[in-house]
This record gives C-alpha cells, structure tokens and sequence, in this order.
C-alpha cells in the first residue's frame, strides 16, 4: 500500500513575503549646499523665501529615498505653502491681538484657536500627501476635522485629567487617525493598534526619567548643599535656593530631551510593526543605542562647528531611520502599483475640494 501524499500547508502555498528595505541615497554635502543657499536666501527676503526652502528641502530627501530602487517624489507649490503660512500666521497676530484687549477676549481668542486646530492638522496631513508620490501614484488622505478633533484635543484632555494613564490611548488614536485615512491608489492603510506594548514602552521610558531624575537631584544637592553637609558646597547660602530651582529645571529639561530619541525609537518600531496596506506589511528595526550614538556625534560636531554641521547630521539621522525601515511585500509590487494606478482616479477625485495650502504640521 502507498503512503499517502503529505498534505500541502498553508505555509508552502504562501511563500514568505519579500523584504524591501528603503535606501537613502542623499549626502550630507549636497544637502549642505541646499541649507546654504535656503538659509540666505531665507534671510534676504524676509522669510518669504521659507516656502521655497521647504520645497527644495522635501525633494531632496523624498527624491533620494528609493523603495525597490524608484524614488519618491514632492509635488507641492512653494506659493501655495506661502499663502497657508500667511494665513496661519495672520491667524495667530489676530488672536494675540485680541488677547491682549480683555481677558474675555483670551479666553475667546483661546477658544477659537482650539476649534482651529483640528481643521489646520486635517488639511495639513491631506497636502503633504496628496502631494507626495511613488512611481508616479500619489498618495491621499480622506481624514475629517471631527476626527482630528478627537485624536488632538479630546484624547489629550482626558489623558491629563488622568495624570497620563491614558496617555497610550492618545497615542493609538492620532495612529489610527494618520494611517487609518491614509491611502495610495485604491489601497487604504490600516493599523492595528495593541495597547500593552505601548504601556509597556512608556513605562520603561518613566523608569528611565524617574533614574536621571534621582541622579540629577542627588548631584543637585551634592552641589548646593551647605559646606557642612557637604564638601561642594561652595555656592553662597542667600543664592542656594535659586540655584536649586534653576539646576533642577535644566536637569529636567535635559532628562526630556534625553527620553525623546527613546520613545521615538521604541514607538517608531511599534507602530511600523502594527501597519499594514493591503496585504503588504512594514518593519522598523531602529536600535535605541545606534539611534543615540548618532544623536551624540551629531550634537558635539553641530556645537563644534558652530552650526555649520547641521545639515550633515540632518541626513545621518534621515539615513538611519528611512534604512531600517522595510516594506514585506506579499507579492510584486509592481503589479500591485500598477493595480492601484488603473483604479486611483476613484479615490483621487476626493482632492477637489482640498483647500490646497500646507499650514506646518
């Protein structure tokens, strides 16, 4: 009697999905050239430049930023981000003109510039990407202020009426609001969002804030304490009190900009691993020690040179964060592009209505 035939998995029919990890083919010195330039001309005109810069900024990073060896690409019209500037910022002169006259008109300016914010974050989020682009398909945002208002006013409130218990909510819904409205072609982004590894990710980051911060205080007193308590006591006894106030908030000031690059790293992560568009998933494998390790070098080179190394530290760190990042593609992508491209004007259409200026965010 024959054996019988092994019955065939799901495994072997479905191959694994393919790793493309994005590649970044900028340098430091091209981009200096372009900081340069920005930079003075920016100056001479007053800041009216500034669009300008932005535009040429974004296309140099999109345009060196390639997925299965095609690039990015950015569409936007420098004079469109001119007028939303001037808008935004014409917004804000009236506000703090009229919270100046009465404190019911701060109050009401406050107010006013709360109901703003939703819809400013809306359509900043569709500008950036309706004008961005991969092989020539642009991608799209479908997201509405009632959700933005939720995601940027509605979660934080209730995460600080909770002193931060709620603070992993928060950060699920702006993750669901920015990709959950997020398409290319017909193809929508999705996440789904696990709540205990954020916990988790911020819980870790307070124990580390919690060790710089005993750390910070203890070389506080070490310092301000009186000399007999202390041997470095040397500060005067009148000015103690104001010196400790002082250290303690640098030192806290340092222990947040010391945590940031963590939870920016751990998050990133997180967040890549729970994305998905279509079939397709992502991966972001980012180490929070090469991610510091570079923060460091760039810090001193940038203090060292007086500023002059900024744009090189700017592409390091773009360098490192797009190169860790991967699409796990089930399938071709170039089939998969080419779907999206016959059926993108179904959705495309959507952008008729986009006030089409780029406010900042």
């Amino acid at each position: 009697m024959n054996a019988p035939e092994p019955t065939r998995t799901n495994s072997a029919a479905s191959p694994p999905p393919a790793r493309h990890r994005l590649q970044f083919r900028g340098t430091g010195g091209a981009y200096f050239r372009i900081w340069a330039v920005n930079l003075a001309l920016t100056i001479l005109s007053l800041g009216i430049y500034s669009a300008w810069a932005k535009v040429r900024r974004e296309r140099f990073f999109l345009n060196n930023t390639e997925l299965d060896g095609s690039p990015f690409d950015y569409h936007a019209d420098p004079m469109n981000i001119l007028k939303g500037r001037l808008l935004a910022s014409s917004v804000i002169i009236v506000l703090m003109i009229a919270s100046e006259l009465h404190p019911l008109a701060n109050l009401l300016a406050s107010i006013v510039f709360l109901a703003l914010l939703p819809w400013m974050i809306c359509r900043s989020l569709r500008f950036r990407a309706n004008n961005t682009s991969w092989r020539g398909l642009r991608f799209g945002f479908s997201g509405t202020s009632g959700g933005a208002m939720m995601a940027w006013l509605a979660w934080p409130l209730a995460s600080v009426v909770t002193l931060g218990l709620l603070l992993p909510m928060l950060i699920a819904a702006q993750w669901r609001y920015k990709l959950g409205h997020l398409h290319f072609g017909r193809s929508r982004f999705s996440i789904r969002v696990a709540i205990a590894p954020i916990y988790r990710v911020l819980l870790a980051g307070s124990l580390l804030a919690i060790l710089l911060g005993v750390a910070g205080a203890v070389a506080i007193v070490g310092l301000v304490a009186p000399p007999e308590l202390s041997h470095s006591g040397t500060i005067p006894a009148p000015d103690r009190p104001a010196a400790a106030i002082a250290l303690g908030l640098l030192w806290l000031l340092l222990v947040m900009r010391m945590l940031a690059p963590y939870l920016r790293v751990r998050l990133e992560n997180l967040r890549a691993g729970m994305s998905r568009l279509g079939e397709h998933r992502f991966d972001s494998d980012q180490r929070v020690r090469e991610y510091y390790g570079i923060l460091a070098v760039n810090w001193l080179l940038t203090l060292l040179t007086l500023g002059l190394y900024r744009p090189f530290a700017v592409t390091r760190l773009w360098r490192y964060r797009v190169e860790h990042f991967s699409v796990l593609a089930h399938g071709d992508i170039g089939e998969f592009v080419a779907a999206q491209a016959t059926d993108a004007p179904v959705l495309g259409s959507e952008a008729a209505d986009l006030l089409d200026i780029d406010l900042g965010f």
